[in-house]
């Protein structure tokens, strides 16, 4: 009776835990990763889905100008990203998206 008792007070408490402590929507993707997935996808769009060169370096430029404002393997991702759609010996950019949502997530 005292184990039965023991265990329906433990799970009371953490029941009674769950409904008062605070609670708020997750968010795994900092602000820089948001603005910088928000900046290609915008990109991406308005290219009709290929960046021509003019659209590459503007968006190269303002990548890295954001990355100023990240931390870490962000920064680095972000950079990546931004370094590769301005260099002639990349030609396709799978790796470095598929490096920035890895990070970002």
């Amino acid at each position: 009776m005292t184990k039965s008792l023991s265990v329906a007070t433990a799970l009371s408490a953490a029941a009674a835990a769950l409904l008062f402590l605070p609670a708020a929507p997750a968010n795994a993707e900092s602000p820089s990763c948001a603005k910088a997935t928000e900046l290609i996808n915008i990109a991406i769009d308005s290219s009709g889905g290929t960046l021509d060169q003019a659209t590459a370096t503007a968006l190269s430029e303002r990548l890295t100008g954001l990355a100023n404002f990240a931390q870490g393997a962000e920064k680095e991702a972000i950079l990546a990203y931004a370094r590769a759609l301005v260099d002639d010996d990349v030609t396709e950019l799978t790796t470095y998206t598929d490096e920035l949502n890895r990070v970002c997530v």
